[in-house]
């Protein structure tokens, strides 16, 4: 039961991560609405992120569950990002460079996404390709990130955000069975 609520969670978050992205295009930069639902989606999808562990784990995983909690651990300690740079009147580039801790959560989030992409992939629950979206979108968001392609990230985010959003659905079709 506890795995439905987390999945939902987990739609929630990247729902908010794919709606900002499209938010942040359409304006052609972040935006108040873009920040906050770049919150929530940190809040949702941190705790979201556990229910795609749980249903892939059907035996012990300790990649899944090292990845997982590396993923789930950056983006809450992200949440308040969003928020803080809205405030700063930086641009999210310039709040990080201004406050370079900030990188730590995001270059954890991209290695424990490309461990959760190989430990979908051997776990063989969801279909292998979203594990291979999973670990070249993270390498392709940080390409894009450190060299200042917003639109390559952004349409890269929308991807990933599908991708985990189809995965989340495919769990709830296997806690059917």
């Amino acid at each position: 039961m506890k795995n439905k609520y987390l999945l939902v969670a987990a739609i929630l978050g990247y729902l908010c991560w794919m709606v900002s992205e499209v938010v942040e295009i359409i304006h052609g930069g972040f935006n108040s609405t873009g920040y906050y639902l770049t919150a929530a989606f940190h809040l949702f999808a941190g705790i979201g992120i556990w229910g795609l562990h749980f249903v892939q784990n059907q035996s012990k995983k300790t990649l899944s569950l090292i990845a997982t909690v590396m993923i789930s651990l950056s983006y809450l300690s992200l949440v308040h990002l969003p928020i803080q740079v809205l405030h700063s009147g930086l641009s999210g580039t310039a709040f990080v460079e201004a406050y370079p801790m900030y990188m730590i959560p995001g270059v954890i989030n991209v290695f424990g996404l490309i461990l959760f992409g190989i430990a979908v992939i051997k776990a063989k629950f969801f279909p292998a390709w979203t594990g291979s979206i999973i670990i070249l979108g993270s390498i392709l968001f940080f390409v894009a990130m450190t060299n200042g392609f917003q639109i390559v990230a952004n349409i890269n985010n929308i991807t990933l955000s599908m991708t985990l959003i189809y995965m989340s659905l495919l769990g709830f079709r296997q806690l059917k069975k």
